[in-house]
């Protein structure tokens, strides 16, 4: 617990992290058990809607808290190389270091279980203004289905961070002293098993979507079809991400100005933060414009067909259900990576200083990287998308799918803004220090 109090700032990322991860995972549990007390055309009603909002925050929430937790874990390596050297054996290093994850995964879930009961009869009144069957009735979110939560993402939490773990109770205490920064990200068996599945999964339902089918029915399936290619993408992210990120950035040349050389060089080389930085941010990005795009392109479908301009349409109540889970933990997670790895930066603000640079060069790099955060998850988030779109305007007998270029380039944005946040302000923070005490630290 000392650790915990010690390491804060670090520690405060996951926690914010798995209070939003609670507070959603509350809400679909309410909307289970509801329905389960009531039954009926209630229960049949809540359970196609916790069953789509379950299928879009689980995807993300595996994604986020995974990341989350091994960024959490490396970016403490060299504390707990120091444990190593005053005599602490590597097994109990690691039990620790689990049992860490574990308190913290249960209080943040917990927390984020207890917000949402208060939430939970507003939002369900909003959501469901509309629906005939689901006025007047009373709520149900229980100390049982409140548990289950907190202990799933416990678990996960756990799971997640069990490669950290590994790392930290493995690895040498002069290795990790001598090389503080994350671990890269690798395409370990779990991400090869993991890419293999959902890709495969993606295909199978590709390959199983019907065009000639009711629209109604033909959406049910289809809508599915983007997660599962970004499921996919973000499994093979240490394979895809620095590709991609490699290849955008350096059509811009290093020479265009120093602060842009800096953060090219950063976003390079700290991969791991970089990987838990944008992955969270491409999720959003993918889930939301392909729910646009499915939606666009299924309305071009029924005028091509009927000549009708009826809209499938999008309520915004039920945008809020689908996407509202995904985006709030996209937006938490990349955030929190970024402004738990500030501490870690600062030497290397001071070294850069030292070496001649000013504080407002220093401050453009925080600018432009994360920059470069935002662009590479539009530029994966847009590939997911489209690649869905294609699929479904092919099946659709359609030339094109009806990309929704507008929400990608909102949701990027929002990304970039709450990034740029987090960058900066840990930025000037930073720069406030004075350069011999900072460089002292280590």
């Amino acid at each position: 617990m000392s650790d915990l109090t010690a390491q804060a700032r670090v520690w405060l990322g996951i926690l914010a992290l798995t209070i939003a991860t609670g507070f959603v995972g509350a809400i679909a549990a309410g909307l289970i058990e509801t329905g389960s007390v009531h039954g009926g055309r209630v229960q049949e009603g809540l359970s196609s809607t916790s069953a789509a909002v379950i299928m879009f925050t689980s995807v993300t929430a595996l994604i986020v808290l995974s990341s989350t937790a091994n960024v959490t874990v490396a970016l403490q390596q060299r504390s707990y190389a120091l444990w190593q050297l005053v005599g602490i054996r590597p097994a109990l290093v690691g039990m620790v270091v689990l049992t860490q994850l574990g308190i913290v995964g249960a209080l943040g879930a917990l927390i984020g279980c207890l917000v949402a009961i208060p939430v939970f009869p507003s939002l369900f009144t909003w959501a469901f203004r509309e629906w005939s069957d689901m006025q007047g009735i009373s709520l149900h979110l229980g100390i049982v289905s409140m548990l289950i939560v907190v202990a799933t993402i416990t678990v996960v939490v756990m799971i997640g961070g069990l490669r950290g773990v590994r790392r930290a109770s493995r690895t040498p205490p002069i290795e990790a002293l001598r090389d503080p920064e994350p671990p890269r990200v690798r395409m370990g068996w779990f991400r090869i098993l993991l890419t293999v599945t959902t890709l495969g999964g993606a295909v199978a339902l590709a390959w199983n979507l019907d065009g000639s089918a009711t629209l109604s029915g033909f959406s049910g399936q289809a809508i599915l079809l983007t997660p599962l290619l970004t499921a996919a993408l973000a499994a093979a992210g240490p394979l895809v991400l620095p590709f991609v990120l490699h290849a955008w950035t350096s059509l811009l040349p290093a020479k265009m100005s120093a602060s842009w050389f800096l953060a090219r060089h950063s976003a390079r080389y700290r991969l791991s933060q970089s990987h838990a930085a944008i992955s969270p941010l491409m999720v959003a990005i993918a889930l939301s414009g392909g729910l646009y795009t499915t939606a666009a392109t299924l309305d071009a479908a029924l005028v091509e067909r009927n000549g009708s301009t009826a809209s499938t349409g999008l309520a915004p109540e039920g945008v809020v259900i689908l996407l509202g889970g995904p985006l709030l933990l996209s937006a938490v997670a990349a955030a929190a990576t970024v402004f738990m790895s500030g501490r870690a930066r600062e030497r290397e603000f001071a070294l850069i200083q030292a070496a001649g640079s000013t504080q407002p060069a220093i401050t453009l790099t925080a600018i432009w990287e994360a920059a470069i955060y935002a662009v590479t998850a539009a530029i994966l988030g847009a590939l997911a998308t489209v690649a869905g779109g294609l699929v479904i305007a092919a099946k659709l007998s359609l030339p094109v799918p009806v990309v929704s270029f507008s929400t990608i380039g909102l949701i990027a944005f929002g990304g970039f803004v709450l990034i740029l946040a987090a960058t900066v302000a840990p930025t000037i923070a930073a720069l406030r220090h004075e350069i011999p005490r900072t460089l002292a630290v280590e």
